[in-house]
């Protein structure tokens, strides 16, 4: 390092001056002085100056009960309620000439009281009762007559012609009978149409199974009572 760079270095102060406060910067904003106000940055605040109003007082719990204690009854209104004279509508008739009793319309032939309604307590729809009644009414009255209240009122030629219609269906189901006998399955306790349905089911397990089966308990009642003798 030179002799001239060591002079000039000593000769900086180590004690900074204070500075004048004059010379420091205000840190207050100044207003302008021509009074343009319309283009002056004072004119919006970010923050409001007005203060907030207070909070709505709450209702007191002694006016609440006593507003609950004097409070006015519901009324319960029915069908047999009847409208109050002061009732707008009521006034009106009134006025018109209506009396209280009477029915409405220039003849008298109105109603007096109102419609009457039933609740209904059911899922089922509008006007099914009454369905289902005319409808059982419809059946008993289309009532098929009864062969013993015929019976009654037949004369003696109409019930030679009724015993001979039933002897001759007797005799047509003996002799169906007779002739299907072949077709009969005593082991299965069957009644067969014709050969192939015989044959069709002789040659089936089931039929064959109770065979078997038949065969083993007359098997196992004839060891029993070889055993009984012995």
């Amino acid at each position: 390092m030179s002799a001239e760079t060591v002079a000039r270095w000593n000769a900086i102060p180590l004690n900074r001056p204070d500075p004048d406060e004059s010379s420091q910067p205000s840190l207050k904003r100044t207003r302008p002085e021509d009074g343009d106000d319309d283009e002056s940055e004072d004119n919006v605040s970010l923050v409001s100056r007005t203060p907030s109003p207070p909070p709505p007082d709450a209702m007191e719990i002694d006016k609440y009960d006593e507003y609950y204690r004097h409070r006015p009854e519901r009324e319960v209104i029915t069908v047999e309620t009847k409208i109050k004279s002061s009732n707008i509508g009521f006034s009106m008739l009134a006025k018109m000439g209506w009396v209280e009793g009477t029915p409405l319309g220039l003849s008298g032939e109105g109603r007096v009281d109102p419609i009457p309604f039933n609740i209904k307590n059911d899922l089922t729809g509008l006007g099914k009762a009454t369905q289902d009644v005319r409808m059982i009414e419809t059946t008993v009255s289309q009532r098929r007559e009864l062969d013993s209240e015929r019976q009654i009122r037949e004369t003696e030629e109409q019930r030679k012609q009724r015993e001979e219609a039933v002897a001759r269906r007797a005799a047509v189901k003996s002799e169906i009978s007779s002739v299907l006998r072949p077709f009969y399955c005593e082991v299965c306790e069957k009644q067969f149409q014709n050969v192939a349905q015989y044959d069709e089911h002789t040659n089936s397990y089931a039929h064959h199974h109770k065979v078997r089966f038949r065969d083993m308990q007359a098997a196992q009642r004839a060891s029993r009572n070889t055993k009984e003798e012995a």
